[in-house]
């Protein structure tokens, strides 16, 4: 059977719009599938360093009082002082915390309860109000990152950030808190040899980053990009969507601009 010439352009069409719509949903399944023995490790051995940043905002009216709990980002624990852990963030991720009295900026660990609702009584308040505070304790705008700090007695993960520049192809493992989710660690490959920069919203700073196919989403901000050796390879700054607003690449300060912030911070 022949098809007339000009139906090809229209076939060609229809073939690509298939592709553009279904291929961001096969994508996830196929990583899932080729690397579920890395996803489990990282699971086994690394999701405890997994943090979740929560801000609490108290609006105390007559005869009511309310919290409204955010949705939360993201971070990784890369040191530990006694008993206070040190994480990586970005620093995006703490400028859009409010900075007024009524709000508080708390860490949940990787297995610390989550209730998930908003603008509750003091029952909430009170179950949040039981996790540490966040301590901010070195941020750069130059790397869109942060170092944040917080108490405790559990004993979580401590992960190290990799002396090695991550190339093209290298596996990557992400493990963040999407929106209304909790310790999700996905995993790709780094998608790209090209060298790609990402301008702030304002064009004053021009970062350098590595693009992956490890699906992120909203809340992911901040959370740590691991090798397989488990060492953080990159902090994920945000990620590309297409028309139909669904993953196609998540992108990360690569380790050797994380190594040279730390530097900063020393």
């Amino acid at each position: 059977m022949k098809i007339k010439a000009n139906k090809i352009p229209l076939l060609i069409l229809v073939s690509i719009l298939i592709i553009t719509i279904f291929l961001p949903f096969i994508k996830p399944i196929f990583n899932e599938t080729m690397n579920r023995d890395f996803v489990e490790m990282v699971k086994r051995q690394a999701l405890s360093a997994n943090i979740k940043i929560v801000q609490l905002s108290y609006d105390t009216g007559y005869n009511n009082s309310s919290i409204s709990v955010s949705a939360g980002a993201s971070g990784a624990i890369f040191r530990k002082e006694g008993n206070r852990y040190f994480a990586l963030t970005a620093l995006h991720v703490i400028s859009e915390l409010e900075d007024v009295d009524k709000t508080q900026t708390v860490i949940m660990g990787y297995d610390d309860l989550d209730i998930q609702i908003e603008n509750m009584g003091s029952g909430v308040a009170n179950h949040y109000m039981q996790f540490p505070e966040i301590k901010v304790e070195f941020t750069s705008e130059k790397y869109d990152l942060a170092i944040i700090s917080f108490e405790s007695d559990k004993d979580y993960t401590v992960l190290t950030v990799t002396e090695s520049k991550p190339k093209f192809w290298d596996k990557v493992a992400s493990m963040s808190n999407p929106f209304g989710e909790r310790n999700i660690v996905t995993a790709g490959r780094l998608g790209s040899s090209k060298v790609w920069h990402y301008e702030d919203e304002i064009g004053t700073f021009n970062y350098t980053i590595i693009k992956h196919s490890a699906v992120t989403s909203q809340g992911s901000s901040g959370s740590a990009l691991l090798n397989e050796d488990l060492e953080i390879v990159g902090i994920t700054l945000g990620g590309n969507e297409n028309f139909f607003r669904q993953f196609v690449s998540g992108m990360a300060i690569p380790s050797d601009q994380i190594q040279a912030f730390l530097k900063e911070w020393k």
